[in-house]
């Protein structure tokens, strides 16, 4: 049950920051996390653009990495972005797996869809941690919703030894 606690502090602290795009439902399973929004225009200022898809792929990427780190926050060090269909605007479905776990460092992949299942846009982030603890759960009191959460994402933890590298599976 403490898997469970920990996945819902992670909603309810994403659902009291609420970002533009998220319009939909948040599933966090253990190294996996999805997104339900919308994806709009990207605003334009003379300094820099704000992309909605971007920010999608960036959140759903930091769930899944949060989901398996319980002590403190991690923070992105680095985000690949690749963008198939930059001009699309309508509901999306975000999705992101821890895809190589070697702690303190975690390596996510993130997928965004169109209702169709196509993919828009794709995104490849590693995560270390930031040093700070995780904020108390600002909703504890919240009753745990029915829906069903995502498979738990399939990666192995790998571990450096003076020998090589042990995978430990």
């Amino acid at each position: 049950m403490v898997a469970h606690d920990h996945y819902q502090r992670l909603k309810h602290l994403y659902a009291a920051d609420a970002a533009e795009p998220v319009t939909g439902s948040i599933e966090i399973s253990y190294g996996h996390a999805e997104l339900a929004g919308t994806v709009g225009e990207a605003a334009q200022s003379p300094v820099r653009t704000r992309r909605p898809l971007q920010q999608l792929l960036s959140d759903v990427s930091s769930l899944a990495a949060g989901s398996v780190e319980k002590d403190g926050v991690l923070s992105m060090d680095r985000l690949s972005l690749s963008v198939q269909r930059p001009n699309y605007q309508g509901p999306v479905q975000a999705s992101a797996e821890v895809v190589f776990a070697e702690p303190p460092r975690y390596h996510v992949r993130a997928v965004l869809r169109d209702r169709e299942g196509e993919p828009i846009a794709e995104s490849m982030a590693l995560f270390a941690p930031s040093g700070e603890e995780l904020p108390p759960d600002p909703a504890p009191d919240a009753t745990a919703e029915s829906a069903s959460a995502p498979p738990p994402a399939p990666f192995m933890p790998v571990h450096m030894t003076p020998v090589g590298i042990l995978c430990l599976n």
